[in-house]
């Protein structure tokens, strides 16, 4: 991996190594700059931590003349292209794996030949490219053929990964379920997928789900997916398993000046009692989802100071949504449940203000692969009105976000408030904070160190029909899910290290991770701390290889000194779907606080 994104082609460099990157490149001019260009060492395997735009601002301004796109197979690394890894799983994989088209990469480009170069742009569009979920790492480099020359050529290189996979997952002692996927089907980024399930307890015994993803459809940056499940694997509202039909349509805001973003979900969905249940106990439902959400940027285009881009945005959306029961339970329901299985429709506005730029760093959650950690703010305001057990409100809600990173660390912070207008008077208030630190990484040779903590407050005042807090799993406690332990706050702490091992098996990277949670979870009547106090103590042993689709498989056990519900002290878990990722989404749909 190059310190720098950037190869600038003096003359008086001289060919050092004719085996690099210009063995991909063929048929243009290209390729003698670029051995040229080659001179420097890759960097060792550890932390680095630069902003993703410097290495580019020397060519500013100066015109895109070509961009040559060089998609690397699954076994090759674009620091070194030399560099082969050769084990007996990858052999038999590279008669499996089709390389990413280059027509697939461009449909994923928004920089433009006979355009300035814009080096927020070129970041924006590395970065872009490397969240791909079937590409490893890119990287863009710029070659000048000459100092003074007023253009420049692009190199675009992709690193896949092996898109064929599978996985087992053992949900319980008498479940496990798999999946099986293609997630580049011949380099089109197209993306097949079936997820079984075994569970002795169904009847039927096995069920499943069938999606099919299309990445960037026609190069509109929009993302295409549909599917069908029997085990509950879609979006649900429902306490039972579910059935369910859906399509969606997703366009991300995939950099500050996308003119607009937004997504569609359709959904049909319905209960199953695959577990035998009595009438009596069976909740018989059917409903529907219909997601509607858009919105657009605007602002000045060029900052004052040197001229260069203004990365202070605005972004204006909208949503509706529907959430329709076609039939309702006609079982006794809880409170919780009444919530649960209530029509809602929602119609919201909101502004958001925001600037937001990327480190570029490592060994954050990936195990050696680039890692991308944004910096900078955003404030939202969000209006309207929501509808539910025949109650129409109005809603304001608020946000503010910060995150910065200095020499490693990364600290971000989060406050949000909302809540809902009627007959004159505030109900169901809420607000919610959470901070962050990750620590800069320790590397002592053997093993390499992050550590980090996450502390957040949640409160509710006035509450009405809102459902209250929990403590369960992120809300408080990993692994921790009680029915009965609810409260109107909860503050919480969380405490873990991370601690990357040299361990490799078949090319799997191991990573040990203790991690300590701390929960208080009070009633309205009652200060926070003087609520009900819980404990989870757990270590977990996560293995990943880099080059394969596979999601990072975790083995945890948990230790909890105080119970309820019966629940066990001690319990031990598996999780092979674990997709762990620094949060990098510029904007989200418009949403109320604690829906």
């Amino acid at each position: 991996m190059f310190c720098s994104t950037s190869l600038l082609a003096q003359k008086k460099d001289t060919t050092r190594n004719g085996n690099g990157i210009v063995n991909k490149i063929k048929s243009t001019e290209l390729t003698e700059k670029a051995i040229q260009s080659i001179v420097r060492k890759p960097e060792a395997d550890t932390v680095f931590n630069f902003k993703s735009e410097e290495a580019f601002f020397p060519f500013e301004g100066k015109i895109i003349r070509h961009i040559i796109i060089q998609p690397l197979h699954f076994n090759r690394t674009i620091q070194d292209t030399t560099k082969i890894f050769r084990n007996k799983i990858i052999a038999t994989g590279e008669s499996l794996h089709t390389d990413t088209r280059e027509k697939t990469i461009r449909n994923n480009l928004f920089i433009k030949r006979g355009k300035p170069l814009n080096p927020y742009r070129l970041a924006d569009n590395e970065r872009y490219l490397r969240d791909l979920n079937f590409i490893k790492d890119s990287r863009i480099f710029v070659v000048q053929y000459d100092e003074d020359a007023d253009s420049v050529d692009l190199l675009v290189m992709t690193r896949d990964v092996f898109s064929l996979g599978a996985s087992l997952d053992p949900s319980s002692p008498t479940a496990v379920n798999w999946i099986l996927q293609e997630a580049n089907f011949l380099g089109t980024g197209l993306r097949f997928a079936y997820t079984g399930l075994y569970d002795s307890d169904r009847r039927p015994e096995f069920g499943s789900e069938y999606s099919v993803r299309q990445n960037s459809i026609m190069g509109s940056f929009v993302d295409g997916t549909i599917g069908y499940t029997s085990i509950n694997n879609s979006r649900s509202l429902g306490n039972e398993n579910e059935k369910a039909l859906y399509a969606r349509l997703d366009r991300p805001l995939f950099m500050p000046y996308a003119r607009w973003a937004g997504g569609v979900e359709i959904s049909r969905n319905w209960s199953t009692n695959v577990f035998n249940k009595p009438d009596s106990l069976f909740a018989n439902y059917a409903y529907s989802i219909q997601d509607y959400w858009a919105g657009f940027t605007f602002g000045e285009e060029r900052a004052s100071r040197l001229g260069r881009e203004n990365r202070h945005r605005r972004f204006l959306s909208a949503r509706v949504l529907d959430q329709h029961f076609i039939s309702h339970p006609t079982i006794l329901l809880s409170p919780r449940e009444n919530l649960l299985y209530a029509n809602r429709q929602l119609a919201l506005a909101q502004l958001t203000l925001f600037r937001q730029d990327f480190y570029k760093t490592k060994y954050i959650y990936g195990f050696g692969r680039t890692e991308d950690v944004p910096y900078g703010y955003a404030v939202s305001l969000t209006a309207g009105w929501e509808k539910q057990f025949g109650l129409t409100r109005p809603y304001l809600g608020g946000e503010i976000q910060k995150s910065f990173t200095n020499q490693g660390t990364i600290i971000s912070l989060d406050v949000q408030a909302g809540g809902y207008f009627r007959n004159d008077e505030t109900e169901d208030i809420s607000v919610k904070t959470t901070a962050s630190y990750f620590s800069k990484l320790y590397d002592m040779k053997i093993i390499k160190v992050r550590h980090s903590v996450e502390l957040g407050f949640s409160k509710f005042f006035d509450r009405n029909i809102k459902n209250p807090l929990d403590i369960n799993n992120d809300n408080g406690i990993q692994g921790f899910t009680p029915d009965s332990l609810a409260g109107d706050s909860r503050l919480r702490a969380r405490i873990q290290a991370l601690v990357f091992t040299n361990w490799k098996l078949l090319g799997f990277n191991f990573a040990v991770v203790p991690q300590f949670d701390f929960a208080f979870l009070a009633q309205s009547n009652q200060p926070v701390l003087q609520g009900d106090f819980f404990q989870g103590y757990s270590l977990g042993l996560r293995t990943r290889n880099e080059n394969l689709i596979f999601n990072t498989v975790e083995l945890r056990g948990y230790y909890y000194p105080t119970t309820v519900e019966s629940l066990n002290h001690f319990r031990i878990n598996v999780t092979a779907s674990l997709r762990i990722k620094y949060p990098t989404t510029l904007v989200r749909a418009p949403d109320t606080l604690f829906n």
